[in-house]
């Protein structure tokens, strides 16, 4: 019996630790409108997992059982997520890490639950009648093999260890809550859900983002959570993603209890210029709930797997396959794609073999520009090198530049700029558009 309070106690302490912080960064986003910032773990395991440790969605095969493998990868998250006081909480009894450096910028984390500004949903994206305005604030997961990748890239946190390529371990899982301030009078599907405390911007902000100091405490509810998972049996990308969304009535939880699976994705099917989509599925059963009218027919571009928060003009895989520091010069897909030219073949085939090949892991997105790595799908490290940057050139992060931006050419002096005035470090921060999560 004592044994296993002493092991309770020490799990307990083990949760509680947070890394190692960078000691000449001063500006995080978490510690705005003075309260007690969310306690995610930063704690990451110096020692990799046993490869040969069989994972619950290994049991089911995800082109043809693709609710039964989400459902397992959802399992593994149950225990360790909780709604306390009106926030996404930890639990304690699960192993799942953030990542760093996504607390900075105007995108930069809110405090209450750690969320970052995702792109703000076109009118119609999440429903029929959804207007423009609405904004998307998220937070993500690695789970122990991820995390311990992200252990080694942060050994030094004001000077990040990138390899040229990074490579995510097999089963390595990735879980992202995303919630909006949408009205349930346009979105009903999220109707009496709970509503959750958050700082995110004013009313009617959509994609844009404002100072941290102009941030508001809103209320904001679940609408869908993704996951991703380095599966060695995806032989074309070496990942599968996956979106879930809340859909009422509440039951149960009220979290989990609550979320359908929307689709699955496992390549992006290069070469496929019409809706013959062979390497996603779709959930028949939420036509006219999350898609299915004249604005979003499909969730990704021509039948591609998507959540409904997401650009119609890509995928779930699209997107994160162009992770890599610094960004390609294309940058990510974004509303360059007209949806009423879906009739051009000419367009159709110039986007598709553009956005839509089976990048694996380890290769390089656009392979032409120069780059310092590429990072295996995740987006969470693009975001963090590009804003270690940042605060580097405005003057938030002090001390020598890291290697990282010099190697870019993000920032090429030794030391990082002094101190700035306010009108200054905003003009940096506006400079560059941020990045997603």
């Amino acid at each position: 019996m004592k044994r296993a309070v002493l092991s309770f106690a020490l799990a307990m302490l083990a949760w509680q630790v947070q890394a190692a912080t960078c000691p000449d960064f001063h500006a995080s986003t978490m510690d705005a409108n003075g309260v007690p910032p969310a306690t995610w773990r930063q704690d990451y395991p110096s020692v990799y997992p046993d490869p040969d440790d069989r994972q619950p969605w290994e049991a089911f095969n995800f082109r043809t059982a693709p609710v039964e493998y989400m459902n397992a990868v959802l399992e593994t998250a149950k225990t360790a997520f909780q709604i306390k006081d009106q926030k996404l909480t930890a639990s304690g009894q699960g192993d799942w890490w953030i990542s760093q450096w996504l607390d900075y910028s105007n995108a930069g984390r809110e405090p209450l639950m750690g969320l970052t500004k995702e792109r703000g949903p076109d009118p119609g994206d999440l429903s029929e009648t959804s207007p423009d305005g609405y904004q998307v604030w998220a937070v993500g997961f690695y789970n122990r093999p991820g995390a311990a990748v992200l252990g080694d890239i942060f050994a030094q946190p004001c000077n990040p260890s990138l390899p040229v390529a990074v490579k995510f371990p097999a089963d390595t899982a990735s879980i992202k809550f995303l919630f909006t301030d949408a009205s349930t009078d346009n979105v009903t599907y999220l109707k009496d859900g709970p509503e959750y405390d958050a700082y995110i911007d004013p009313p009617g902000s959509g994609s844009s983002s404002h100072a941290a100091s102009e941030r508001k405490l809103s209320q904001v509810r679940l609408l869908q959570v993704d996951i991703a998972i380095k599966d060695a049996r995806s032989r074309e990308t070496g990942w599968v993603f996956g979106t879930f969304v809340w859909r009422a009535p509440p039951k149960g939880d009220k979290l989990f209890d609550n979320l359908v699976p929307v689709s699955l994705q496992w390549g992006n099917d290069p070469g496929v210029y019409d809706a013959s989509i062979r390497q996603s599925w779709i959930n028949p059963d939420l036509r006219g709930v999350t898609y299915g009218w004249r604005s979003r027919p499909t969730l990704g571009f021509m039948g591609r797997a998507n959540g409904p928060a997401d650009n119609i003009r890509s995928s779930c895989l699209s997107c994160h396959a162009g992770g890599r520091t610094p960004r390609a010069l294309i940058g990510l897909l974004d509303n360059r794609f007209d949806m009423t030219k879906l009739y051009d073949p000419a367009l159709v085939k110039s986007h598709v073999d553009t956005w839509f090949q089976n990048v694996r892991g380890g290769q390089l997105f656009q392979p032409s520009d120069p780059a310092v790595s590429s990072l295996d799908y995740s987006l969470q490290l693009e975001t963090g090198m590009f804003r270690i940057c940042l605060a580097c050139a405005a003057g938030d992060l002090q001390g020598q530049t890291p290697d990282v931006c010099r190697a870019s050419g993000f920032y090429n002096r030794p030391v990082c700029s002094a101190p700035t005035t306010d009108t200054v470090r905003k003009q940096v921060l506006q400079s560059v558009p941020p990045p997603r999560q």
